[in-house]
């Protein structure tokens, strides 16, 4: 079962920044997920919320604010004290620090639909110049996102329905997208959900992995990785 640092390892370096990415491959991670929106100037860039307000010194929603804007902000948020000046990056540059990773996934996040279909296409073209396909799983509890995805780039090997799966429709939600994975809640997911899921042909990952008991539930629902936000403690468990 592999473990995936969660906007690289956010319960110990600050999240969606280069310098957490670096600090999760310093600690020996070889598996991220993290997260793209489009900002103002059409870049892509790597942050969670659909606002500034969180996880930055900055207020506003992303959309309105340029990629080198976005990169001047302070992403420390949780981490004052942290030794690195953190801006919010683009997708390119935490690329360049976790190319090497055995596997990723990338989350589209929810947007509006016009956004979306500007968004996604320009993640293929990054995702393909760098020859990542067969390593990167893109993500998204955005249904409209992921039909974009299957119109636009029918032949790309893996995408996944992020979802509660805590009943049998989400099963079918997941076919009619046509993916191949299912990124299921630890804390919610139903049993019997994923054994369908896999019966249908469907890979099953998880989300939300922090504690001894959602260790648990993913060895019992027999995920085959999940995120996490404290590596370090769950690599300890899992051992």
């Amino acid at each position: 079962m592999q473990i995936l640092g969660h906007r690289g390892a956010r319960g110990e370096a600050p999240e969606n920044t280069l310098a957490g990415f670096r600090y999760g491959k310093k600690i020996g991670l070889d598996a991220f997920e993290f997260d793209v929106y489009l900002a103002n100037d059409e870049k892509l860039v790597v942050i969670h919320d659909p606002t500034i307000d969180r996880t930055t010194n900055g207020t506003g929603r992303v959309t309105d604010f340029t990629s080198a804007e976005l990169a001047a902000l302070d992403a420390r948020a949780g981490f004052s004290d942290y030794p690195l000046p953190c801006g919010v990056p683009l997708l390119d540059e935490v690329l360049d620090v976790v190319a090497d990773a055995v596997y990723m996934q990338i989350e589209i996040k929810h947007d509006e639909p016009a956004r979306l279909e500007r968004a996604i296409p320009l993640l293929l073209q990054t995702i393909d110049a760098r020859n990542l396909k067969d390593k990167v799983v893109l993500t998204s509890f955005d249904v409209i996102a992921l039909q974009i995805l299957g119109r636009v780039a029918p032949d790309y090997p893996v995408w996944s329905l992020l979802g509660a799966f805590d009943s049998m429709d989400w099963i079918d939600r997941a076919q009619e997208l046509r993916c191949k994975q299912i990124n299921v809640s630890l804390q919610k997911a139903n049993l019997q959900v994923a054994d369908k899921a896999r019966e249908v042909g469907l890979r099953v990952g998880g989300y939300g992995g922090n504690s001894k008991a959602d260790l648990e539930r993913a060895r019992a629902l027999q995920v085959e990785c999940f995120t996490t936000d404290y590596p370090t403690q769950m690599r300890e468990w899992m051992r």
